[in-house]
């Protein structure tokens, strides 16, 4: 039971983990690209960026976490648009 309980808590740490990453890079996109920080990190997620080192599962919590601080609805009629 012990051994559940650990490996629990291990995934739920891990998961906010990943979570502090992807808010701390989302910050930096936002301050450096501004307005085009979540269309720079949906090119990252598609590879289409040099600097973009990391997987595609990791870009998009980027993109998710960048488009909810900047107001922005993804898959409206397959557009992402702004609130």
């Amino acid at each position: 039971m012990h051994g559940i309980m650990n490996r629990l808590f291990a995934s739920i740490r891990e998961r906010a983990e990943r979570r502090a990453i992807a808010a701390a890079e989302a910050e930096r996109l936002i301050a450096t690209y501004r307005d085009r920080a979540y269309y720079e990190a949906r090119d990252r997620v598609r590879g289409r960026c040099v600097d973009g080192a990391g997987s595609a599962r990791y870009w998009t919590r980027v993109k998710l976490e960048i488009a909810k601080r900047q107001g922005i609805s993804i898959g409206l009629s397959g557009a992402d648009m702004r609130a």
